[in-house]
């Protein structure tokens, strides 16, 4: 497609990468296929950008575990976006999930799982039930949480409000006297009471 990126470091990409640094936003890129030139090129993104918080979409297809954990220890701004049916249905995937368990207790801050709306698999459904496959497969309540939810929640909430948000709340507070202390505001924090007060 037209609007594609040869590679992680192509076109407008790097001014991207800084622009999303300063709001503190993640960016999702999908490497296609996961090594060569595109790998060499995201790591080169991860080093020339390094505030800039990177998730490798589907890092588990077509990759091992090995080159998954070179990537993470060398790059801390780097995130796994894990597709759990990929592993645990697709043929291509070797249907065997478990060999990345290790690789996610090393790095339990960095995986969050996604379904890829059940693409190459049949369905979302199927997608879904391989997340609770993982889960299961990962034997720490405490740990499952942390990659079905909380990593992405923690980006999220790290979010500071933005120019525009702080402007309106600013606003809010003239019209309604309300004082909101918007110093340390995410921007989570920020939409909630934006959204409250409409």
């Amino acid at each position: 497609m037209a609007w594609k990126a040869n590679d992680p470091m192509d076109g407008y990409l790097p001014q991207i990468y800084d622009i999303i640094a300063e709001y503190k936003a993640p960016i999702l890129l999908h490497i296609d296929p996961p090594n060569g030139v595109a790998v060499a090129k995201l790591e080169q993104a991860l080093e020339e950008h390094p505030k800039t918080i990177i998730i490798f979409r589907h890092i588990n297809a077509y990759n091992t575990p090995e080159e998954i954990d070179r990537l993470l220890s060398k790059h801390p701004n780097l995130y796994a976006d894990f597709f759990a049916g990929f592993s645990v249905y697709n043929v291509e995937g070797g249907n065997n999930p478990e060999q990345f368990i290790p690789v996610m207790k090393k790095f339990p801050d960095r995986f969050m799982l996604s379904t890829d709306s059940g693409y190459g698999i049949g369905s979302e459904k199927i997608a879904i039930d391989a997340m609770y496959q993982m889960l299961d497969l990962l034997d720490d309540p405490r740990l499952a949480r942390k990659i079905a939810h909380d990593n992405l929640d923690a980006i999220i909430k790290a979010q500071p409000a933005t120019d525009t948000q702080l402007e309106l709340i600013r606003k809010l507070e003239q019209e309604t006297g309300t004082i909101y202390h918007v110093e340390n505001l995410s921007k989570a924090e920020a939409g909630q009471i934006l959204a409250e007060t409409n």
